[in-house]
Parts: structure tokens; C-alpha cells; sequence
């Protein structure tokens, strides 16, 4: 497994910042947790309610899935593509997930968090240190757990879509994955989506009102920078 560190890219890393320091206000929502868990489906759950979220479309060498749109749910590209545009310091960052590369390109971020938007995306849970030390104070972290590790097993099994080799090695990288939840600011128990979406609306909404977050209604108070 590799991931990529922020100091990887440290010029995209200093242009992204620059450019959000015009948007005291935005901020991420990264949601992570293993393979199963349903953080994909809380993400686009919320988004269908959320009008001021946006999505950071990622980039992945893996093959789209049955129903995934290429440029909605991810970009998929070739491995040669990828690796150009790590070269080229195209890349926030990156990682190699399951014999897959996923990365996401400064273009991408800046284009889901600009004009102070929330930006929300899913991420394995490799990714969340790296935009903890990307983003800061612009980063939220939510993890993910699954009711019990029976009901995770059930979900990864419905799928169908590995070989019975391919799927205990998922089930044993989720388990070894959930010890990585009490990193994140937030966990959320995913037994009932409704339930789910309804906690990562109030994570968003407390967000939202952090004082460092709130800067255009001081300012219009007369209030900033006192």
C-alpha cells in the first residue's frame, strides 16, 4: 500500500491554499471507512438534499463498476494517464488501494470548494490522514462503522463482484480499518441510512458555524477582526 504525503506536492498544496484564503468558509467533509460500510451511499444520499455541498470528482485506475458514469461518480483512466499526472504534480494526493491508484487533482478540489462551498467526498481510509494534513482546519473527518462486523460481511458479500479470495482479503483489511475511526472528528454508526444522513447533516450544519467559518456575516456585523 502506498500513499502519498502532502510534502508530495507541496506547489499544488500552496496554490490550492492560496486560492481558498479568498473563501474563509469552505471547507471538506471527508467521510471515510472501509470497503462496505456505506459511505458512498451516505455521501450521495446527502448530496441529493444539500444544495450548497459539492462533490470532489476523484480520479481511479480501477474499472467503473455497473451503473458508474465516467466524469460523475469518478474520472477512470489508464494507469499511464495516472501516473502522468502524478508526474506532473496534477495530484493532491494519491494512493494504491486494492491494486487500484485513486487520487484527487488540485483542479478538482479547488473546483468543488470554491465561492466558499462545502466540499464532500468519500475516501478509503488510507486517504484521511493526508487531507488532515493537507487541508487543516479546512478538513472534517468522518468515519464510518458498520452495526457489527456481521452485518459488514453481509454488505461486502452482496455485492458480488469478487472471487471468494478477493473478498476475505477485503473483510480482513476492513476489520484491520476500523481501528483507524477514533482518528477521524466524527463517527457515525451506519445501521439506518436515513438515521446516517440525518447525523452527518447536523456534523455539517455545526460546521458550518465555526466562528473561522463565519467571517462574511461578522464582517457585514462590523465585527471582523475584533
Amino acid at each position: 500500500m502506498e500513499q502519498a504525503t502532502p510534502k508530495d506536492n507541496v506547489p499544488a498544496l500552496k496554490a490550492l491554499l492560496e486560492k481558498l484564503s479568498q473563501d474563509p468558509s469552505a471547507f471538506a467533509v471527508i467521510v471515510a471507512g472501509p470497503s462496505g460500510v456505506g459511505k458512498t451511499t451516505l455521501c450521495r444520499e446527502l448530496l441529493k438534499t444539500e444544495s450548497d455541498a459539492q462533490r470532489c470528482v476523484t480520479t481511479t485506475t480501477r474499472p467503473a463498476r455497473m451503473g458508474e458514469v465516467d466524469g460523475v461518480e469518478r474520472h477512470f483512466v489508464s494507469l499511464e494517464t495516472f501516473e502522468n499526472m502524478l508526474r506532473n504534480g496534477a495530484l493532491i494526493e494519491h494512493a494504491e488501494v486494492h491494486g487500484h491508484f485513486y487520487g484527487a487533482s488540485l483542479d478538482a478540489v479547488y473546483a468543488a470548494m470554491k465561492d466558499g462551498r462545502m466540499m464532500l467526498m468519500d475516501v478509503d481510509v488510507q486517504g484521511v490522514s493526508s487531507w488532515q494534513k493537507s487541508l487543516g482546519d479546512r478538513c472534517v473527518t468522518v468515519f464510518v462503522l458498520p452495526p457489527s462486523l456481521q452485518i459488514l460481511e453481509e454488505r461486502l458479500a452482496s455485492r458480488q463482484t469478487e472471487t471468494e479470495s478477493t473478498f476475505q482479503l477485503r473483510m480482513k483489511n476492513a476489520i484491520e480499518e476500523l481501528h483507524q475511526a477514533p482518528l477521524c472528528d466524527y463517527i457515525i454508526v451506519n445501521d439506518h441510512l436515513c438515521d446516517s444522513v440525518a447525523d452527518l447533516k447536523a456534523i455539517i450544519q455545526t460546521e458550518r458555524r465555526r466562528a473561522s467559518r463565519m467571517q462574511a456575516h461578522l464582517s457585514h456585523l462590523g465585527l471582523a477582526g475584533m
